[in-house]
């Protein structure tokens, strides 16, 4: 049987693609727009920085686990009736931070954030998988990666601009005015959820988790994606160390950074977009780690200064902005039914891949210029050895069709 999507014209409706990409980049906002305030945001409170940091720990633990429950709610209930809710407690939260008198405050603001920005990345890519498949459904994630590449550039560098001239409480009430943005948004998106709501079956839940981990069709491709992340947050979490401390750079210059390290992740991710039609999807992911091994490799070789950093991690984001799109596609294709749980579990294993790379650096111990790119190469060998394999799993999945 032919799936309807794939009669679907070659470009996503831009509508479609920019409701999508600005509903995941809720999290992303959430996450980092309040990073370069951490030190003012303490001493507003009155608490140490470090309790103030605790709060992104726990706003990435709460959404990895309400992320398991959304997703499979979400392929009983359907999407509107859950993005809408979870919209509204993005908002609520945003409010909470905003108007925090104590870090109390400022903790359960930051729990109700991220469930409803946990909920919008998941049900964007729910609604993807819903609206299209094949190489379509790798267009329209690669397009919602592409605009959604610049958030992490944005948001540091506005939510600077925010504490500076309003105050740090200024970034979590823009936060709550730009969830209703994109709640009012949302109202022209209609439902896209095949089939009437069904009764949610806690039994039936676990057992669709444990099928869809034990599909090859869906595990390699995203332990593909968790060790190219475990490599990327192993940067992530030395940059501070060699750029601040190491290289004697002001946090205000560094927060810059990530916006150079972006044009990488964009231009992948528009290399995957053109390629998706052209290239098969197994062979554009193995290029995208073969340049995630190479950057990883030079982080090792290359001179400890600014210029030839920022030039290696902009390469490496290249590889992975082209090859991460391309392993969600690749993941969800089986699961048009169950997109929502599809879309949870990946997510959940994509953030340990992140927590096991930054916690790879600490392992690893001593210079952090040596720990870092040893980290980095040991997630892109792992990433390019699983993405191998993935011809077997394709051609696999092509017999049983």
């Amino acid at each position: 049987m032919t799936d309807a999507s794939a009669t679907a014209p070659n470009s996503a409706p831009k509508a479609t693609l920019f409701l999508l990409a600005g509903l995941t980049a809720l999290s992303e906002f959430a996450v980092t727009a309040y990073v370069p305030a951490m030190t003012i945001i303490a001493d507003g409170l009155g608490v140490r920085t470090e309790i103030v940091q605790a709060t992104v720990s726990v706003g990435l633990v709460t959404g990895a686990l309400a992320g398991l429950v959304i997703g499979a709610v979400a392929d009983s209930m359907g999407r509107r009736q859950l993005l809408f809710p979870a919209l509204g407690l993005y908002i609520v939260g945003s409010v909470f931070a905003a108007a925090a008198p104590s870090i109390s405050w400022l903790f359960i603001g930051r729990v109700f954030q991220s469930v409803g920005a946990c909920a919008g990345i998941i049900l964007s890519r729910a609604i993807a998988r819903d609206l299209h498949s094949g190489p379509q459904l790798t267009r329209l994630l690669s397009g919602v990666t592409l605009v959604f590449s610049l958030a992490p550039a944005f948001a540091p560098l506005f939510g600077g601009f925010l504490a500076a001239w309003f105050g740090w409480r200024a970034i979590f009430a823009f936060a709550a005015v730009y969830g209703c943005a994109v709640f009012a948004s949302m109202l022209l998106l209609p439902e896209t959820k095949k089939g009437p709501a069904a009764p949610i079956n806690v039994k039936e839940i676990f057992a669709t988790y444990k099928n869809i981990l034990v599909s090859k069709s869906f595990i390699i491709p995203n332990l593909v994606a968790a060790a190219l992340l475990a490599s990327l947050f192993a940067f992530i979490v030395s940059a501070a160390p060699i750029f601040v401390k190491g290289l004697q750079l002001s946090p205000a210059l560094v927060g810059c950074f990530p916006a150079v390290a972006v044009c990488g992740t964009i231009l992948g991710a528009w290399l995957a977009r053109w390629a998706a039609t052209r290239i098969q999807p197994a062979t554009i992911v193995r290029v995208g780690c073969l340049i995630a091994l190479a950057s990883s490799i030079a982080m090792a070789s290359i001179p400890i200064s600014t210029p030839y950093l920022l030039g290696a991690i902009t390469f490496f984001s290249l590889g992975t902005g082209l090859a991460l799109t391309v392993t969600v596609s690749m993941a969800m294709a089986n699961f048009g039914d169950k997109a929502g749980a599809a879309s949870a579990l990946l997510g959940a294993i994509q953030s340990i891949g992140g927590t096991i790379g930054a916690l790879m650096v600490a392992m690893i111990g001593g210079s952090v210029y040596r720990a870092m790119p040893a980290a980095m190469i040991a997630g892109s060998v792992v990433a390019l050895t699983l993405g191998l394999s993935l011809g077997a799993v394709v051609t696999a999945r092509k017999s049983l069709a």
